[in-house]
């Protein structure tokens, strides 16, 4: 009897259409679980930075509803530290899963209040760590507010990746969000009052702070509360 059905006496499984079809079937449900928005950890604990770290003392400011509001942030730290010489330090760091809106150009915030931007530039920082707490480069400000010079130094982080540009660090929270949507970004910022415009010594300044700020950062800046682990790779 001739054959009409062209399968040449094989097996229904072993034509190639129905092994496309399983294939489709074994794979739909990995696509399913790939395309699903990981859920979203936000309970971050940036309060866990010590007070106290080595000889300066921090004290925690209010922030203006209206500034929170429209970063819409995840966790937000604003805190003055001063040590023993009288000489202090205001600690800026905010962080964000998803909202790149979150972060901005520090020369827009400035500007905002009527800042006067003097120089700009770029500086090494070794933070005394392992990476991404090691030697990053940071971006620098000089700036006159009012009758008062400050020094400000701020980077970005995207999970592991570090930029002392805005525009790079915007890059890097897309590349994020494709690689690892649930690891956080944050901008952390310091600045000083300058006593006569002394650069240097604002510099030699900062440097010092962030060096003893390190381990706490490394501990604190991407920590979960429920979790109390460092999530800055994941």
């Amino acid at each position: 009897m001739p054959k009409i059905c062209g399968c040449s006496g094989k097996s229904i499984l072993q034509q190639p259409y129905w092994q496309v079809v399983i294939l489709l079937i074994v794979l739909l449900p990995i696509v399913i679980v790939l395309a699903m928005p990981a859920k979203v950890h936000r309970d971050f604990n940036l309060a866990g930075i010590p007070l106290q770290i080595g000889d300066w003392v921090g004290q925690d400011m209010e922030i203006p509803k209206r500034e929170y509001d429209m970063l819409s942030p995840d966790d937000l730290l604003m805190r003055q530290y001063i040590n023993t010489k009288g000489e202090s330090i205001l600690l800026y760091i905010v962080v964000s899963v998803e909202n790149r809106e979150t972060f901005h150009p520090p020369e827009l915030c400035y500007d905002g209040a009527g800042s006067q931007l003097f120089e700009e530039k770029t500086e090494e920082i070794d933070l005394g760590g392992e990476k991404p707490f090691s030697k990053i480069k940071a971006h620098v400000m000089h700036i006159k507010i009012k009758e008062r010079d400050e020094l400000v130094l701020n980077w970005y982080m995207a999970g592991t990746m570090v930029a002392d540009n805005f525009y790079l660090h915007q890059l890097n929270f897309v590349l994020k969000q494709i690689i690892n949507h649930n690891s956080p970004g944050a901008m952390i910022r310091v600045s000083t009052p300058l006593v006569k415009g002394d650069i240097k010594s604002g510099m030699e300044r900062e440097k010092r702070f962030l060096r003893e700020l390190s381990p706490f950062l490394s501990q604190h800046l991407f920590e979960r509360k429920e979790a109390k682990t460092t999530d800055c790779g994941q």
